[in-house]
């Protein structure tokens, strides 16, 4: 028997039980849907925060303060404000750090803005002009914070759009004054929308910045930074900065010992790095839990085969009584258990697509992504299983003995 009469002969046996074949490659479907959905949803959300992290700025090294301690508990990192003025200026000098090319300090703390009856509750940071370059700000509209404004203290504010809809919803805030505690803010900007990074930890949208001289003035007190923010040349230098970053400091506080620092150092390849872990880690167990169907599915095909082999033992019998070899069964057998894997696998690549489309659009909201690497994956597996879980029934099938097949009732 030819490869052609091969696949017509299977196809005819297949298409005879309908039925049974569609019940055969429904775990097949099943399981290469969930495999293609998962591992693409997955990548779409790891593609998300990767550029998220990116909105931050490029290239950034983060200096938080240390713990601050309330009793004998620790609060959050960066409550502290351990870094100061003396640290920013050791950290401007490219004696200390020639791979560093921008130094933002930072002051934030939570605060409530109001607005004639409208309110909004945000993170606010008291900032230098060069935080719009070191965390690429592009404005949506009116200016960021200016060196004047810094200078003279002035009661000068930029909203995230967010803060501006809450406040300002459909209107123009430029030029209106907010409040914050007993002091009035003039908007004199709104930032374009970024999003937020680290999985919505960090919503940058959902700020405001005022100058650093006015937030330690009028808001916050004369305390220390919360937070540096610097920027290295380039990507391929971001471990050397890091260190000329940990030694500055080290250096400026007088510590000998990294782990007596009371702050900590991160940079952007670190945080992606981490992330991207963790979402692929994730992604990946889901596409394993996904892809136990698939052996449950091949299991299935496999009963079926050998009750199709049970049902077909006169059919088995008159065709060897008329020439067919063994190897003429169990390929037509092993043929048919594959083509029902395969053509699962195609159509549970189709509603796999079709379910990351929609849960990436319009569930979670990540970038639609079609993963080639698990369709090729899955359509591998899919064979395989046809292969796997077919050879034992296509065997049983060949082994028949033509005699006792056409005595079969």
């Amino acid at each position: 028997m030819n490869f052609k009469d091969l696949i017509f002969t299977s196809m005819h046996s297949l298409n005879i039980n309908f039925g049974r074949t569609v019940l055969s490659a429904l775990g097949i479907i099943i399981g290469i849907a969930s495999v293609i959905a998962l591992i693409s949803v997955g990548q779409g959300a790891q593609s998300k925060i990767t550029q998220n992290i990116q909105n931050l700025g490029s290239n950034l090294i983060i200096v938080t303060s240390g713990n601050a301690k309330v009793g004998n508990v620790k609060q959050g990192i960066g409550t502290a404000n351990t870094l100061n003025q003396n640290d920013v200026i050791a950290l401007q000098s490219r004696n200390n750090t020639p791979d560093v090319i921008a130094v933002s300090p930072v002051i934030s703390k939570s605060g409530q803005l109001i607005y004639q009856g409208q309110n909004a509750v945000t993170l606010i940071e008291g900032v230098t002009p060069i935080a719009q370059s070191v965390n690429d700000i592009t404005m949506a509209k009116g200016s960021f914070i200016t060196e004047p404004d810094v200078k003279d203290s002035l009661p000068v504010i930029v909203l995230g759009p967010t803060v501006s809809e809450e406040l300002f919803p459909n209107s123009n805030p430029i030029g209106k004054l907010v409040t914050i505690g007993n002091t009035f803010f003039t908007v004199i900007g709104v930032t374009q929308s970024k999003g937020s990074a680290g999985g919505g930890a960090y919503n940058q949208d959902n700020q405001v910045a005022v100058p650093i001289s006015t937030a330690q003035n009028e808001l916050f007190g004369n305390v220390g930074y919360s937070t540096i923010i610097l920027q290295a040349s380039s990507a391929n230098v971001m471990n050397q900065a890091t260190s000329e970053v940990e030694n500055t400091l080290m250096r400026v506080q007088g510590i000998t010992n990294i782990n007596q620092a009371n702050f900590n150092i991160t940079n952007q390849t670190q945080i992606l790095t981490t992330l991207n872990t963790i979402t692929g880690t994730f992604t990946l167990l889901l596409g394993g839990i996904a892809g136990i169907s698939l052996i449950v599915g091949g299991i299935g095909i496999m009963n079926i085969m050998l009750v199709s082999v049970t049902e077909r033992t006169r059919e088995i019998g008159l065709r060897k009584a008329i020439g067919a070899k063994n190897s003429d069964i169990l390929y037509q057998f092993l043929v048919e258990a594959i083509l029902i894997t395969v053509i699962g696998g195609l159509i549970g690549v189709i509603i796999g697509i079709f379910i990351d489309y929609i849960v990436a659009t319009y569930i979670i909201k990540v970038p639609f992504i079609i993963s080639s690497l698990a369709i090729i994956l899955s359509i591998t597996v899919s064979i395989t299983i046809g292969l796997i879980f077919g050879i034992f029934p296509a065997y049983k099938a060949s082994r028949l003995s033509p005699i006792e097949a056409l005595r079969y009732e």
